[in-house]
């Protein structure tokens, strides 16, 4: 439905322009890798573009998935368990 006149098609909600759509992150703590059974394999997966690519099962759930840039980026990332830095 519509937000301040702005309706949730895939373009608004991929510019930020709808404003009920939110971000999804998905946080790993370090210390569980390798401890965790199946941590790097969801990590894995979860990047995929199986999962997260423009024709991904979680696109049929409602995710708009991120350029192919910064799925890249995103995928290189997890395959490198690399820390967040602020």
């Amino acid at each position: 439905s519509l937000v301040n006149k702005v309706g949730p098609e895939f373009k608004n909600i991929a510019d930020a322009a709808y404003p009920v759509a939110r971000s999804l992150y998905l946080y790993v703590k370090n210390a569980h890798v390798g401890v965790i059974p199946g941590i790097e394999a969801f990590v894995t997966e979860f990047t995929s573009d199986a999962a997260t690519g423009k024709y991904g099962y979680l696109t049929d759930r409602g995710l708009i998935p991120l350029s192919g840039a910064e799925r890249k980026q995103q995928m290189e990332t997890a395959a490198r368990m690399a820390p967040l830095s602020m």
